[in-house]
């Protein structure tokens, strides 16, 4: 695993491995129908909401980013939680930003496991990144603007949001 720097934020390269890769785009792409429609060519489901979904795959996954990160207070984010989202051809995230709780800010780590030949850059506050497969990047999801632009080929954009109110000691 590479930390590398992103427009604005940064992240790790092969945060997950070929295996996890592949069983989360399958899993996501089997079970569409437990996925809401989330804007035109958007999907989104909470992982909560799965009773399928093997949750300690979540678990692993947040504390190696607790590890790597040296998090030490922080809370479950309650409204999203921990999601997958899937922009198909002609989807995209408008730009805005998600609800803190005081001192505790909504922060998003997202993996991103299917990534598009052309489109679905990730928009973050006046940066435009260019992601690819198998990296987590941090998106302080409370403070800075984000969303993504438009999938302009058939592969999908398939990214596993990790929810975190982490606390701001500024």
């Amino acid at each position: 695993m590479k930390w590398i720097k992103l427009n604005g934020t940064y992240g790790y390269e092969d945060f997950i491995n070929t295996e996890f890769q592949d069983f989360l785009n399958s899993w996501a792409i089997n079970n569409l129908y437990l996925f809401d429609d989330n804007g035109a060519f958007r999907k989104f489901c909470i992982l909560d909401n799965c009773i399928n979904f093997p949750h300690q795959i979540i678990n692993y996954l947040k504390q190696k980013i607790i590890k790597f990160e040296k998090i030490t207070d922080w809370k479950p984010e309650p409204i999203f939680k921990d999601y997958i989202g899937i922009n198909f051809k002609g989807g995209s995230i408008h730009t805005h930003k998600d609800v803190n709780d005081g001192k505790y800010i909504h922060t998003r780590y997202n993996i991103i496991t299917s990534y598009p030949e052309k489109g679905g850059e990730s928009l973050y506050g006046d940066y435009v990144n260019v992601l690819k497969e198998k990296i987590v990047w941090k998106c302080i999801a409370g403070k800075i603007p984000h969303g993504s632009k438009e999938v302009l080929s058939d592969k999908p954009r398939i990214t596993l949001s990790l929810g975190f109110l982490i606390r701001n000691n500024e």
